[in-house]
Order: C-alpha cells, then structure tokens, then sequence
C-alpha cells in the first residue's frame, strides 16, 4: 500500500511541476502599427524582465493632436517611452497600468515607442489624435451617460 501511495504522491507531484513550469513559461511582448491610425498596439502575457524591450516608430503628431495612453492591463504594468524621432527626447517615459485613458502634449513630428513589461498581462495601445476629436468623443459619451440615467459628473478617471 505505501508503494502504491508513493507513485500517486510523485505523479502528483510531477504534475503540480509540469503546470507551474508551463505558466512560468508563457510568456510574450509584441508591438504593431496600427492600420487606421497613426499609432502601435501593444500586447503582452506575463511580460516581464526576462522579455526584451519592442520598439517601433510610428507615431506621427499633426498641428492640434495629443498623444493618447490607453492601457487595458489585466495584470502587472508597461514601462513606456516615448521619444522624438529626430533628436531622441523623450516626451515620456515612465509606467503606464491599469484601464486609465490619458493623453500627454507633443509637438508636430513623428515618435518612436519603446515597451518593456513589468508582469504585463493585456494591452495598449498609443496613437495620435486631434484634442478635438478628442472633445467631440468626451461630449457624446456624457450625452450617452445621461440618456441612460447616469449623472456625467459622478464618473470619475479614477483618480
């Protein structure tokens, strides 16, 4: 009987080791241009130190545009850079987690982004847009809020 207990308790074992080795494994980082935008998408599973950074230059701002962050992470965050395409300055350059929408200034040219994952599980996704497109989307979502009974002004950006 302990013979028999002892096989169970190694093929038991084996398996417990073989699953944790699998997800430990998956793991991935990519980017790509977007096709109807100017901008790249990210994505990731369980992307972190191990994966080297991706990179691509995509990002072309016009006259009146922002630069939008739309993270959509289930886990971990994105270390992100953005820079001039021309002389390398950087517009940013720090995390981006979490679900948040945000937008950072740049002046007319084109951007190059680099990602690396920090236990990134998800996807994002950088482009260009015009701050008035951008005002046109925020006053239909709050007509939208409004025609199905919610107060525009109790939604926050989760800050």
């Amino acid at each position: 009987m302990n013979m028999k207990v002892a096989k169970i308790t190694k093929a038991l074992a084996a398996l417990a080791l073989s699953v944790v080795l699998a997800a430990c494994g998956a793991h991935s980082l990519g980017i790509d241009l977007l096709e109807d935008a100017s901008g790249v998408k990210v994505t990731a599973e369980n992307a972190g130190s191990k994966d080297t950074a991706v990179s691509e230059g995509a990002i072309t701002v016009a006259e009146g545009d922002v630069i939008v962050i739309s993270p959509c992470l289930d886990k971990g965050s994105f270390h992100l850079t953005i820079t001039e395409h021309d002389n390398g300055t950087a517009v940013y350059d720090d995390d981006a987690e979490g679900r948040i929408l945000f937008t950072i200034e740049a002046a007319p040219g084109t951007y190059d982004v680099e990602v690396s994952g920090n236990g990134a599980t998800g996807w994002m996704t950088v482009f260009s847009e015009s701050t008035s497109d951008l005002a046109a989307q925020d006053e239909s979502l709050a007509e939208t809020l409004e025609e199905v009974g919610i107060d525009p002004s109790t939604v926050t950006d989760g800050e």
